[in-house]
């Protein structure tokens, strides 16, 4: 018997390789990726919106970014009609 886990965790200590959302600075609204954590509250961030530029933010610079999967059954997505499908 399988149990079904949420996808996703909150306040997961485990922050290098989320995705994050700059919402401060030069470069807000820019998305990016943890490449590592450098210690005291500071966080090298590159990828996504920044390309191969990595630029260093402070913790309260940024949002991690959380996809969180909404089940929804079929017949409220496609109505009562299975033709539909």
């Amino acid at each position: 018997m399988a149990i079904n886990y949420p996808s996703f965790t909150y306040n997961n200590p485990r922050i290098q390789g989320q995705t994050v959302f700059i919402k401060r600075g030069p470069h807000q609204g820019k998305l990016g990726i943890i490449a590592k954590v450098l210690g005291n509250e500071r966080f090298l961030i590159s990828q996504a919106d920044f390309g191969s530029e990595q630029v260093i933010f402070k913790r309260s610079d940024f949002l991690v970014h959380r996809y969180r999967k909404i089940k929804v059954p079929i017949d409220r997505v496609a109505g009562k009609n299975p033709d539909v499908l």
